[in-house]
């Protein structure tokens, strides 16, 4: 028996890499993608420890363990020892839904009617197709209970603490996740948090305050409003439609990241739109801004500092 070093080594990096790369999504871990690679690189060769006979004893129980350990710390170096072995259990999660995978589909895809008893068709060599198949299934199976997953814990716990930072300046609100929200700034392709006006104008530019004060409704008069500032660049026209409702349009910005609370972990997003809404979203108060689903999965999770 031989084996083309190449090729396992090849082989078993790129599984590694798409393993460490699901973690990160999952635990939604903000990782440098070169000390994925690092990790990826180690893991990788591992394997060849199988043909030094001194170190065999790598291959132990403990041993595996510690060097799963070592390979996350090296992929993500978390701090936290909460969202260390929260990474660590996602690494050994995904490690397992591919292997799994990978091995029903192999032999569900097998065809036994030639098979003799001379013939162990369980120790054959186990075919890269089947695993690249195992991990496109997994991630797929992944993606659907995660995100399955968020949205259920998310309408359990519908309101969050939010902290918007621009510009040197900060103001916080209480939030409503409201999964129905779905809108979309139409040239970033960003999604929208809509926070009252009264809540955020102290943050906002002077100058785009006049858009609310003098209540600038029509399209042509907000065109008009950006050129007069000059600035559109770092204003947003967001168009909307509610059931039962006309066409109209948001006014926002980018801001700098918002800061979402959630139990003892803060979620940081910087991949959004601010929507400025000339009203009240809540007519007891019990909130003044409306995340979508689509926020809280792009953000970044860190323990919470107290």
């Amino acid at each position: 028996m031989y084996v083309v070093a190449e090729y396992l080594f090849l082989e078993n990096f790129l599984i590694n890499f798409a393993i460490l790369h699901i973690t990160k999504l999952i635990t939604r871990t903000k990782a440098n993608s070169k000390r994925i690679l690092m990790a990826s690189i180690l893991a990788a060769l591992y394997p060849f420890v199988l043909f030094v006979p001194s170190f065999i004893f790598l291959t132990n129980f403990f041993m595996k363990i510690l060097i799963s350990i070592i390979i996350v710390k090296i992929a993500f170096n978390s701090k936290s020892i909460e969202l260390f072995i929260k990474q660590l259990f996602g690494f050994y999660i995904v490690s397992f839904i591919f292997a799994g995978a990978s091995i029903g589909i192999y032999y569900f895809l097998q065809n036994y009617s030639n098979f003799s008893m001379e013939e162990n068709v369980f120790s054959r060599d186990f075919p890269i197709k089947y695993l690249i198949l195992g991990i496109a299934l997994g991630g797929i199976l992944i993606k659907n209970v995660f995100d399955y997953y968020q949205e259920k814990i998310a309408r359990e716990k519908e309101l969050y603490e939010v902290t918007i930072y621009f510009d040197d300046k900060n103001i916080s609100l209480i939030a409503l996740l409201d999964t129905g929200n779905s809108l979309i700034e139409p040239l970033s392709k960003l999604p929208v948090f809509i926070v009252e006006y009264e809540t955020i104008k102290e943050l906002i530019p002077t100058d785009l305050r006049q858009g609310f004060t003098n209540k600038v409704e029509d399209l042509l008069q907000i065109q008009k409003l950006l050129e007069d500032m000059n600035k559109k660049n770092l204003i947003r026209i967001i168009p909307f439609k509610t059931i039962g409702s006309k066409k109209g349009f948001l006014l926002g910005f980018k801001p700098d990241f918002i800061e979402i609370i959630k139990n003892s972990d803060r979620i940081i997003c910087d991949n959004l739109i601010i929507g400025i809404f000339k009203g009240k979203l809540s007519t007891d108060d019990q909130y003044k801004g409306l995340l979508s689903l689509e926020i809280l999965n792009r953000g970044n999770i860190y323990v919470k500092e107290y």
